[in-house]
């Protein structure tokens, strides 16, 4: 019996997922140590380790049903944030916390945009 969730770590497909996380976590690594708010390139940097980064989580399975699914539930996250956390914060506490995340959220419905339409099936 052929166990799905262990079908996609080939050789092939687990190196090039290797190499994303390679590239993904040396950007937000040093992209934290430089400081986002202080440095532009700092935050361009997080952003595209973000989207290496949700772009890897699924890579060795390739499928585009997989990548929407993360872009719905990402989508809620940003959503239900938005709505309730946002009614409790302090606006002090509000640029420090809830920019980061939603900024992360949109980076990963954008990779799962971007996964949707790589390995999605021609007819």
């Amino acid at each position: 019996m052929k166990n799905h969730f262990l079908s996609g770590f080939d050789p092939d497909n687990l190196r090039k997922t290797i190499i994303y996380f390679g590239i993904a976590l040396p950007l937000i690594i040093i992209s934290l140590v430089f400081g986002i708010e202080k440095n532009n390139w700092a935050a361009v940097m997080v952003l595209f380790g973000f989207a290496f980064f949700f772009y890897a989580l699924l890579r060795p399975w390739a499928n585009a049903k997989y990548y929407g699914i993360m872009c719905i539930i990402l989508i809620i996250i940003i959503t239900l944030f938005l709505s309730v956390v946002l009614k409790k914060l302090n606006s002090n506490l509000e640029k420090e916390i809830v920019e980061p995340i939603v900024m992360v959220c949109i980076v990963g419905v954008i990779a799962g945009i971007v996964g949707l339409f790589r390995f999605r099936k021609y007819d």
